[in-house]
């Protein structure tokens, strides 16, 4: 067969059509390369914490084997931040301030950090419409004190690329009293078990809330305030039966 003046042999085809297919998987293998390459670059610039936040309460149970385990619950799902804080100026601020990963979140203005917290408080407490009518009418409810906090904190993964260097999502940390000395005590927290290797950071957050928290209660009442207290107190009433 003639092309264009050159003979064009039956070899000839087979090598042209084998030369064309590797252009074409090497096209293909190039354009998937690329595609993963702009995913992770959009979720490396996404960085969720700005964007979503999640309630977390945590607890500790025995198990059979005699060791404490952490077990973790979330209430609901993860919420957009537009939707979870009303306010665009504190949306502003907290934005700013989680993008820095700083561990337990303390915002620098203090009205914006009381904004926050009081939203936060919201979220938790005043769920049970009975236990709020019986507290109300001074009918008994069962009141529960725990500690909350916001947390932002950056993963540290074994990749070194992508979401493992992010954080998920601004984390609303919901932690029982009772608590707080066994979390403060760095030997307790090596030894506990974790349902699954993803939950061991979970583990020196609660250190660290526990340590803040002992850090704050030791302070006088004048040194401390809502509007730069890192984590807060409340009362979570619930209806008796």
């Amino acid at each position: 067969m003639d092309f264009f003046g050159l003979e064009i042999t039956g070899d000839h085809a087979r090598l042209l059509v084998a030369v064309f297919g590797g252009i074409v998987a090497s096209f293909g293998f190039l354009a998937g390369r690329w595609s993963r390459h702009r995913s992770a670059v959009r979720f490396k610039r996404e960085d969720l914490v700005g964007s979503t936040v999640v309630t977390e309460y945590y607890a500790i149970r025995r198990r059979r084997d005699g060791r404490d385990e952490l077990h973790i619950v979330t209430q609901g799902s993860s919420e957009p931040m537009d939707t979870a804080f009303t306010n665009a100026e504190l949306i502003h601020h907290i934005k700013r301030a989680v993008h820095r990963h700083p561990g337990l979140l303390h915002l620098k203005s203090p009205i914006a950090h009381r904004m926050m917290m009081d939203e936060g408080k919201d979220r938790i407490t005043g769920l049970d419409a009975k236990a709020n009518l019986d507290f109300l009418q001074g009918r008994p409810t069962r009141d529960d004190e725990v500690l909350f906090c916001f947390a932002a904190y950056k993963e540290n993964g074994d990749h070194g690329h992508g979401l493992h260097d992010e954080v998920g999502r601004l984390v609303q940390m919901v932690v029982s009293p009772a608590l707080i000395g066994q979390m403060a005590d760095p030997a307790y927290v090596a030894a506990l078990e974790v349902q699954h290797a993803g939950y061991r950071p979970r583990c020196d957050r609660l250190h660290d809330f526990a340590k803040e928290w002992q850090r704050l209660s030791a302070l006088p009442k004048s040194d401390r305030s809502a509007a730069a207290d890192v984590i807060w107190l409340v009362t979570v009433r619930t209806a008796l039966a």
